[in-house]
């Protein structure tokens, strides 16, 4: 098959997300199988064609993600035109390939689900209420103003994401609770989103961390952010700390706002915390030495309000650690089946700390729920297991 992946996320230029790596590890998994793969991504500095380990990549100049799938036309009608592509794969997020399935409704399109703007507009929210919403507004009319609300409310029927969804030949899900919420908000069938979780290729480095560390340690790796539900765990962390005064926690990941305005997610964390600020630790880790952080904890916490299919949680069962993390979303599917950690309601701090105040305790419970869970990650994410099921899907399309 002769494969197209339009992403304006894609490794070294624009790897800002998930979905750059998603999309590197499916091209090269899709390239190792004999296909023609062609890659159509964004930069922020160049615009090239170049040969990388015999996948063709095309990047853009355009640092403007909603008009990314517009500047992209021309390159892949230059390339499609030397050769029919067979498949075109885009993300909802943004709607990267959309101005290419308008302009080519016969090339069956297939649509990636990895988080819907509207879905992250709803997190960020959940902690802006109604009052403090009114107030906000009035504030404004009292100053004779008519404030632009901070938060976000979209229209399903002008949504890029739902546009080229509606649009797609076939909808792909990396997780089950994902494909629940899209055909629920969007009025999809739920039979037409089809369960295709990520293809995942743990580095070696995880693999060799010994399960039975002592460093006494839980780390949280993500964007600090209000929906990966820092808030919540800001509270549970208070509740081990009594407990367990000796514990540190590291957050690793760029800082990004907080429920509070102009207060930014670390400040915010260490004002909360404050009576435990000796016990916590922030930093920015390269990918190619985040292995060093997983090496140096004995749990990992990934409490979010919701999540997809985060490759935080796969890093983590690779490495062999103790998992604390939210039940809403992806992390169910990859934990439950093969008891490989403990699964938590995000909203409830209580529930948190026990978690993990049982994961400090029982050192033999985090090294049997980690070897778990690396053993799930080498047989069930596999280039081979999710390769062949991509293959079956996109050869349903073009049969």
């Amino acid at each position: 098959m002769r494969i197209a992946y339009v992403s304006y996320e894609y490794p070294p230029d624009t790897a800002v997300g998930g979905i750059a790596t998603y999309v590197y590890q499916i091209a090269n998994t899709m390239h190792q199988r004999g296909h023609q793969v062609e890659v159509f991504c964004a930069s922020a500095y160049r615009t090239v064609s170049e040969q990388i380990d015999g996948i063709k990549i095309h990047r853009v100049l355009c640092k403007n993600r909603t008009i990314f799938n517009e500047v992209i036309l021309p390159f892949f009608e230059l390339s499609n035109n030397h050769k029919k592509f067979d498949i075109v794969e885009s993300p909802e997020f943004s709607a990267d390939g959309l101005a290419i399935k308008l302009k080519y409704p016969d090339i069956p399109l297939v649509v990636k689900l990895h988080t819907p703007w509207f879905l992250i507009g709803e997190m960020n929210n959940s902690y802006f209420g109604f009052i403090k919403k009114v107030k906000f507004i009035t504030s404004g009319l009292i100053r004779g103003k008519l404030y632009k609300p901070f938060w976000k409310i979209r229209d399903k029927q002008n949504d890029p994401d739902y546009l080229i969804t509606k649009l797609a030949d076939q909808i792909h899900t990396p997780s089950i609770s994902l494909g629940d919420i899209v055909s629920t908000k969007w009025d999809i069938q739920r039979g037409q989103i089809l369960h295709v979780p990520y293809s995942y290729i743990p580095n070696n480095d995880l693999l060799k961390i010994p399960t039975n560390t002592d460093t006494n340690t839980i780390t949280y790796v993500g964007r600090l952010e209000v929906r990966k539900g820092l808030v919540e765990l800001s509270k549970a962390i208070a509740i081990v700390l009594k407990t367990k005064p000796s514990v540190k926690f590291r957050f690793v990941g760029s800082v990004q706002g907080s429920p509070k305005q102009n207060i930014d997610m670390k400040a915010y964390l260490i004002s909360t915390l404050k009576k435990y600020k000796k016990n916590l630790e922030f930093m920015e880790v390269s990918s190619d030495k985040i292995y060093t952080i997983y090496a140096d904890t004995d749990i990992c916490v990934f409490p979010s309000i919701w999540e997809n299919f985060p490759n935080t949680c796969l890093e983590a069962m690779s490495a062999g650690r103790g998992i604390v993390a939210s039940k809403n979303g992806g992390m169910k599917d990859m934990l439950e089946d093969c008891s490989g950690g403990i699964l938590i309601n995000p909203l409830k701090p209580n529930e948190i700390a026990n978690a993990l105040i049982l994961l400090i305790n029982q050192k033999s419970l985090r090294i049997e729920m980690g070897t778990n869970a690396r053993k799930k990650v080498l047989y069930s994410y596999d280039n081979g297991t999710i390769g062949l099921l991509m293959e079956q899907k996109y050869q349903a399309l073009i049969h």
